[in-house]
């Protein structure tokens, strides 16, 4: 937690005096304003709802079953957690985490008080908390997450503690200034480089929930890093800390694909003869002449994105190319070229990872994808392919990507795929990316039969 001795001072604070005015809105009010159901204030001890500081309500799009396990991070004196114990039953099981001693005995208190037998609170840090690998099927917060000062950590540490397919629901403080100065001014960093602001009002920046907050943008990117998918922005609340900040509501889904994407192609290329994988090519012609048509020049930066086990770098080295990276997820297929090459891939550049996260450290001239783009279900994740080829790509660089084509297969190698054409290419390519042409081709199969593809011929505009 960010400035964690002020946090766990102002937190207290509220534990013992609950009706002291902080300067921000809390209590029975506060919670009635965000939509918490009637039922919520009739069923549960009225003493909580003093205590109820929500900046949203992240319930109201939350999908919380009975029998579930939720967890609440940030849950000071219990309010969210006995609504989601209540919504869970007594098969289920809710979870608090606060980092505040004084916080966390209120939460006992008040779970004692509502009858509630199966309710824990745990005194914890949110970046390592105490809990099972995939052992939750909801995780709540609410006003807690813009406290931490590392919110990848934090993000990660859901991401771990989520079942496959669990979901993410929180209310949080953004910032919503014109300009990146709010979220800077009066951080950590800012004050070592005697900036605009005091060690002191600092620490009373991060506890009032100004310093800690990010644009809602950077917090879905960090989400999207972390793994989630389906992640929404789902709402703004009236809730304010200071004219740059406002409170908002959010969901993500723990996304499995991409947990067992890795494995699903590593266990390809050790467990099947690549040469018969249906999407194998003897010779990568096609590839071969358009590297020529765009003017591609043998010392020229060139990346094949996906490449598996395919032969075009082969092609290349051949052809004096002498600036090649290959890049898949599969560390087995790597070590298939690696070995078939030898002593003539001395040169070539190896990078093993998930092309969503892919940073290039240099410029390409030419970013080639035979068959990776169309995996990628999830359009937060083309997204972000998209960004990375951008920023992979020199200025005037061309990106040669290749799909399954709207009459093509529905799947490859036991996976679903998007189908394209040239006009579902242009709604999604980004600012910065041109579609300079595109063509449909069927390719034969080492089985004999035919795939229906379409190539789309991609410029960066810079």
């Amino acid at each position: 937690m960010a400035n964690l001795d002020s946090i766990i001072e102002l937190y207290s604070d509220l534990a013992d005096n609950p009706l002291k005015d902080f300067g921000w809105k809390k209590g029975f009010t506060n919670a009635k304003s965000h939509g918490y159901r009637d039922e919520w204030f009739e069923i549960l001890p009225q003493e909580i709802w003093k205590y109820c500081a929500a900046v949203g309500n992240p319930f109201l799009n939350a999908e919380i079953n009975s029998g579930d396990v939720v967890v609440d991070l940030g849950c000071g004196a219990g309010v969210d957690l006995l609504v989601s114990a209540q919504l869970v039953g007594e098969d289920g099981r809710a979870i608090g985490v606060d980092i505040t001693p004084k916080m966390v005995e209120k939460a006992k208190e008040h779970a004692d008080m509502a009858g509630f037998l199966h309710v824990d609170v745990i005194e914890s840090s949110f970046d390592n908390i105490p809990l099972e690998d995939e052992s939750v099927d909801v995780v709540i917060s609410n006003g807690a997450i813009n406290l931490t000062s590392c919110k990848e950590s934090v993000f990660a540490e859901i991401f771990r503690i989520l079942k496959p397919d669990g979901k993410l629901f929180f209310a949080d403080i953004i910032d919503i200034s014109k300009d990146d100065k709010s979220s800077t001014c009066c951080s950590a960093e800012a004050v070592k480089e005697e900036s605009c602001c005091s060690e002191s009002e600092v620490q009373s920046s991060w506890a009032n929930c100004v310093a800690g907050t990010l644009k809602q943008e950077k917090l879905i990117d960090i989400m999207n890093n972390a793994g989630f998918t389906d992640i929404e922005c789902t709402g703004l609340t009236d809730y304010t800390t200071s004219d740059t900040t406002r409170g908002a509501t959010f969901r993500g889904v723990k996304n499995i694909l991409k947990q067992s994407r890795q494995k699903h192609w590593n266990d390809v290329f050790i467990e099947k003869d690549y040469t018969q994988v249906l999407w194998h090519q003897n010779s990568p012609v096609l590839s071969l002449k358009l590297i020529q048509k765009y003017g591609i020049a043998d010392e020229d930066a060139i990346i094949d994105v996906g490449c598996g086990a395919s032969f075009l770098v082969d092609n290349l080295i051949e052809k004096n190319y002498k600036n090649i990276t290959l890049l898949d997820i599969a560390e087995s297929s790597l070590d298939i070229v690696k070995e078939r090459l030898g002593e003539l891939g001395s040169a070539v550049r190896y990078k093993c990872c998930d092309v969503t996260q892919f940073e290039a450290t240099n410029s390409f001239a030419l970013w080639h994808d035979r068959a990776v783009f169309h995996f990628l279900l999830d359009a937060n994740d083309r997204k972000k392919y998209l960004k990375s080829m951008y920023q992979a790509l020199k200025s005037g660089g061309i990106a040669v990507i290749s799909t399954f084509a709207i009459d093509g297969p529905q799947q490859c190698c036991g996976l679903d795929i998007v189908q394209y054409d040239a006009q579902k290419m242009k709604e999604e390519l980004i600012d910065g990316l041109e579609l300079l042409e595109s063509f449909e081709m069927q390719h034969l199969t080492p089985k004999n039969s035919y795939q229906a593809y379409i190539c789309f011929i991609i410029k960066a505009t810079k």
